[in-house]
């Protein structure tokens, strides 16, 4: 993960985990349902949770009585997490991970990556890397802003480098980081270029059956 978001989720730690706990961005009622209901249905009974931050969901996955791990590069959310529940977590960065330096005790048959995928370059590492943490028929389970960000914020249909990862959250976020939209067929792309493949896809719609996120199962 890049040095400018690992300061960005630095700086703004304390904000998030105090927009998360208030349940102040409307979106989440439908995205935290899908993806526990992903989970749920999900055969994997030891879930790896990257970039759990403040551990909402890892706790979620313990309620389902199945053993989550959580994993976060940003040690104050971290904190906060072990307050919260009695799971495992681990400071590990997404290098760290690609260059074989640490990772938690593995293999997991499952691992997560809900709206924690901001890069451009090397996911497709970072895929295949994860993929030797699990079982020999693990899955990764992402969750990510549907493609469609990209044509309702007025801007060409290709993948591209959005500027501001906090814009349009509430909250009184500082120094937004970076992050990498990406359209379906790229998604394919660096899915494949991990030598990987989608078992299972879902287009998570809100209430005006507008689509606001996309969740991939590769195998």
């Amino acid at each position: 993960m890049d040095r400018p978001i690992l300061d960005s989720w630095n700086k703004n730690a304390e904000e998030w985990i105090k927009i998360i706990d208030n349940d102040k961005i409307p979106s989440r009622v439908f995205t935290n349902k899908a993806i526990i209901k992903t989970i749920e249905k999900d055969s994997g009974q030891k879930i790896l949770d990257i970039g759990c931050g403040e551990g909402w969901l890892t706790r979620s996955i313990s309620n389902m009585g199945k053993h989550a791990v959580g994993l976060d590069a940003t040690e104050a959310l971290l904190k906060n997490a072990r307050k919260k529940g009695s799971e495992e977590y681990y400071n590990i960065t997404y290098d760290e991970i690609v260059n074989g330096k640490a990772h938690p005790p593995a293999p997991f048959d499952t691992a997560i990556f809900n709206f924690s995928l901001y890069q451009e370059k090397g996911l497709d590492i970072l895929l295949k890397k994860v993929k030797e943490l699990l079982t020999p028929d693990g899955s990764i389970i992402i969750q990510t802003l549907h493609p469609y960000f990209i044509i309702a914020n007025g801007l060409q249909y290709q993948s591209q480098l959005i500027s501001d990862s906090w814009k349009g959250l509430p909250g009184n976020f500082t120094d937004g980081h970076g992050w990498y939209a990406r359209t379906f067929e790229d998604w394919t792309k660096v899915i494949q270029a991990a030598g990987l493949y989608t078992s299972y896809m879902k287009e998570v719609t809100n209430d005006q059956d507008h689509p606001i996120s996309l969740i991939l199962k590769i195998m």
